[in-house]
């Protein structure tokens, strides 16, 4: 509980002032097109902030931050301020749940998967994205609100023992340097908006392009082993 009110008074002041992003921006989005149904998917992205990954116009959104939602609904989102641990919505609704950059935020992150398992549709999708490896934790870490970083083998145990099993993962590996990270703290202590300006600005939209301008190397199989020394993976999962 005392992390989700950290959670919410940090992105709840950070994305206040800046604009939404379109899904599009994202080269993981090639890949998430793929899942979703042509004739009226539902999707729910959870705790995007002002960055989703799914088109915005009559999909859901559940996030902490209500000055998130406001821009989001104001683009035709369906939107709720709510906890992932405790989702409001129906069994078996939705044909893909989306969760960049959140279960590494959560306590009860166990408790979170099985909820979103809950309310996807029988081989509906799960995609997420989440930091790696204990060894690479920095003050970044801890400024960001961070629980965990996972390791290879605790995260596919995790998604597979609450029902799902591991289709497909991009290893995208973030910034491992410690100087860089421990920066990047420090700018966002003192300066949190000239720190997520620059991230908005300058390091997403170059990591962004490179990825959109190679090709990104999705792995069906090697799971653990893959993710051994890397910092970062996006991950998609099937409801079985």
């Amino acid at each position: 509980m005392l992390n989700t009110l950290k959670n919410k008074k940090l992105y709840s002041r950070l994305w206040r002032t800046n604009k939404l992003k379109s899904h599009t921006f994202w080269a993981s989005w090639k890949k998430y097109k793929e899942l979703i149904p042509k004739k009226n998917p539902k999707l729910l992205d959870i705790g995007c902030g002002i960055r989703p990954r799914v088109p915005v116009k009559g999909s859901y959104f559940l996030d902490l931050s209500k000055s998130a939602l406001k821009i989001i609904e104001e683009h035709g989102g369906i939107c709720t301020c709510g906890d992932v641990t405790s989702l409001p919505y129906e069994d078996q609704f939705f044909d893909l749940v989306n969760a960049s950059e959140l279960l590494e935020h959560i306590d009860e992150d166990e408790r979170a998967i099985s909820e979103i398992a809950r309310v996807l549709k029988e081989e509906g999708y799960f995609s997420f994205s989440v930091p790696l490896q204990m060894k690479y934790w920095t003050r970044f870490d801890e400024k960001v609100n961070h629980v965990r970083r996972y390791e290879g083998e605790e995260l596919y145990d995790k998604v597979k023992g609450n029902g799902f099993e591991v289709k497909s993962f991009f290893i995208n590996n973030p910034s491992k340097s410690p100087l860089y990270k421990n920066f990047a703290a420090l700018i966002l202590s003192i300066f949190p908006h000239l720190g997520l300006f620059v991230e908005e600005h300058i390091t997403l939209p170059i990591s962004e392009r490179i990825q959109h301008t190679r090709k990104q190397e999705w792995h069906e199989d090697g799971f653990v082993e893959r993710l051994k020394d890397a910092s970062g993976v996006i991950v998609i999962c099937q409801k079985v």
